[in-house]
């Protein structure tokens, strides 16, 4: 959409579209992601420094929590009644320089993304027990609707597929706990009283009674690993998040796509959260091509129902997350 660029942003805006920019996911909370705005137009850079060598070799969910975090900036935008171009990759000699924004005004790309505003500050990763209570299919289509609209599928796995899952879950989990590397990088980001980023004792929620679980128990420190259990539903409700192709382009779309299905979940009263162990390694990921029933690239699995309601995780300040104009990113 290419509208006449209007006014530079006020110091109003800025700082609305940055608040909701932050509010976006990241694996373990790292926050990956730094802003610049130049006039009316807001680039949106890779934070190396906080992303995961061992866990995120690739950079694959580094990528992902960027997309997020776009989306959350078209949403603000749309609320703003502002309209956006949006440019993934725009400079090949800029490689952490990841998506370019530029605002016009030509009224937003309408209510449906300024409807999902309220949402972003009620967004949760949630990891206690759901319901019993199974999704509306309208919201189901809905929620497919969300990922179609970002140009990502979300395939809801039946029920053996969903034992599939959660066999492969617990075998993803196993194999993680070979990884010394990965369970130390792991220690830094969770557990523990944190106010700025990472996963807090808090947020884990309780362990899964059960050796088979929806739920992917994130915690390092010997004192969370003792914590209280709980058991957790019989009939989880997953889905499987896929692009049509693979690679940093698709990984920023699918972002997007994901940020946007958890929105429009958050708008209808659900509870989320990821099984990423099955797309953090390569040997997982490829099964679940399996049901996707196409050429499709996995990139995340979600868990979603009714559940209670939790805190947020921390946020730094939003200051630290501006690019000013002597900074190089």
């Amino acid at each position: 959409m290419n509208d006449a660029p209007g006014p530079e942003l006020t110091a109003e805006e800025r700082e609305l579209l940055l608040r909701a920019a932050i509010r976006a996911p990241s694996m373990h909370n790292t926050q990956p992601w730094r802003f610049a705005f130049r006039d009316r137009t807001v680039e949106v850079y890779r934070d190396i420094d906080r992303e995961l060598a061992a866990e995120d070799p690739d950079g694959r969910l580094a990528m992902l929590g960027v997309g997020a975090a776009v989306l959350n900036l078209r949403v603000a935008a749309a609320t703003l009644a502002l309209s956006t171009t949006t440019v993934l990759l725009p400079d090949p000699g800029r490689p952490t320089l990841t998506v370019r924004l530029t605002l016009g005004t030509g009224g937003g790309e309408g209510t449906e993304l300024a409807g999902l505003f309220p949402s972003i500050p009620s967004r949760r990763t949630n990891r206690h027990p759901y319901a019993e209570r199974a999704i509306a299919p309208a919201v189901r289509a809905e929620l497919a609707q969300a990922a179609a609209a970002e140009g990502a599928r979300l395939y809801w796995a039946n029920e053996d597929q969903v034992r599939w899952l959660q066999h492969l879950a617990g075998d993803a989990d196993r194999f993680e706990e070979q990884d010394l590397h990965r369970i130390v990088e792991r220690g830094a980001w969770v557990g523990g009283d944190r106010d700025r980023d990472g996963v807090p004792s808090a947020s884990l929620g309780p362990r899964p009674a059960e050796l088979s679980s929806p739920v992917r128990d994130l915690a390092v420190d010997p004192a969370d690993r003792a914590r209280s259990t709980a058991r957790f539903e019989d009939h989880p409700q997953l889905a499987v998040l896929a692009t049509a192709e693979d690679g940093p382009r698709s990984w920023l779309v699918a972002g997007q796509a994901l940020q946007r299905v958890l929105l429009v979940a958050t708008r209808n009263g659900l509870a989320a959260s990821l099984l990423n162990q099955l797309v953090e390694h390569q040997p997982f990921r490829e099964l679940l091509y399996a049901p996707s029933a196409g050429p499709t690239a996995p990139q995340a699995v979600l868990r979603l129902g009714h559940g209670r309601a939790v805190a947020a995780t921390p946020r730094r300040p939003a200051e630290a997350f501006v690019l000013r104009d002597n900074e190089t990113p």
